[in-house]
């Protein structure tokens, strides 16, 4: 069972680092990392150490950076090309830094492996204009093929131009558990299309998280992170009698 974390465990705050986990989704997701039929993870955009203080349940697998660095279970994986970007991703870091240093809000976080410009405390009209400074910001390394530029919810993100994604995280981690497990994986964003796809190709159920929109690949859906902790409490009752 895997899950993305921000819009999906908890709801999307206005900056990352108060975006805390519903005490009673951590005791959920505890107790079924406990039983033998789970392996439970996280599969964010978040940097890995952050990831891992921020849902702080011992045993879990992380996948941070959108799968660029896994940890848990007999993974210690950090994709082998990163360290050929990490300095083309510090330098559109301190430009941006500079560039967007007048907008209300900003953030620039530099994940090291990837890079997030976070507008959702920024009044609302300053959208546009920074996703545009973003775009005119990494234009020179996007095109000399070092980078490439996607979206979430209020968010412009930039990351190496590699072929991985979250994805591809969620096919290593079923490899990595050896018993063709059943995958699940529930995420709200567009960085997560492609862990829904991987799960439904490998016989799996994803689910999207948000209210019902017309172009996502899941086939399932909740509506809030609200929804995803009373589930995951409902699995956890219905799954303990057969544990014991």
């Amino acid at each position: 069972m895997l899950f993305d974390y921000d819009g999906t465990l908890t709801p999307i705050a206005a900056r990352p680092e108060i975006a805390t986990l519903p005490e009673k989704t951590r005791h959920s997701l505890a107790a079924l990392n406990e039983m033998d039929r789970f392996v439970v993870g996280v599969v964010s955009g978040r940097g890995l150490d952050d990831l891992v203080a921020m849902v702080g349940i011992p045993g879990l697998v992380y996948a941070g950076n959108h799968g660029l660095e896994i940890s848990g279970g007999s993974m210690h994986f950090v994709h082998p090309e990163t360290p050929d970007f990490e300095s083309d991703l510090a330098g559109v870091s301190r430009l941006l830094e500079r560039e967007l240093a007048g907008v209300p809000g900003i953030l620039v976080d530099n994940k090291r492996l990837t890079l997030t410009v976070h507008f959702r405390a920024s009044p609302e009209g300053y959208a546009t204009q920074v996703d545009e400074m973003v775009v005119a910001t990494a234009a020179p390394y996007v095109a000399a093929g070092k980078v490439k530029i996607t979206r979430g919810k209020n968010v412009v993100e930039v990351r190496p131009n590699l072929d991985w994604g979250k994805g591809n995280a969620i096919d290593k981690i079923l490899e990595d558990c050896g018993d063709n497990p059943l995958p699940m994986f529930f995420g709200d964003d567009e960085t997560d299309e492609d862990g829904f796809v991987a799960v439904q190709n490998a016989g799996g159920l994803a689910v999207y998280v948000g209210p019902p929109r017309q172009h996502t690949k899941a086939l399932h859906q909740l509506e809030s992170p609200a929804e995803v902790g009373q589930m995951l409490a409902l699995l956890v009752r219905l799954a303990e009698p057969d544990e014991q």
